[in-house]
């Protein structure tokens, strides 16, 4: 380790150069994937248009918002969560 058999003020001077070198290093490898800007690339994505979304089914026994959603192992029901700890097996698929 980079702290054995210094003093204390030599182990912590030793310490933030290591830590200076390691955030330098990160900045270096983020710079190498930041290879263009967002809005760049938002001005080239095409509009969406349009759309109306249709409610399907609407889940039931939750007194308050919805946190969570996510299929069961079987794909075939989804199960949510809510505010007051409460779960619920809510639809299934045809």
């Amino acid at each position: 380790m980079a702290t054995e058999g210094l003093h204390e003020n030599e182990t912590l001077a030793s310490l933030r150069s290591e830590a200076d070198s390691l955030k330098g290093r990160l900045e270096e490898e983020r710079a190498k994937l930041h290879d263009v800007e967002l809005h760049q690339v938002a001005e080239r994505v095409e509009a969406l248009g349009q759309f109306v979304m249709k409610t399907r089914r609407t889940l039931k026994g939750h007194g308050n918002k919805v946190l969570c959603m996510d299929w069961c192992k079987d794909k075939r029901r989804i199960v949510s969560s809510s505010q007051v700890r409460k779960c619920v097996g809510a639809i299934r698929s045809q």
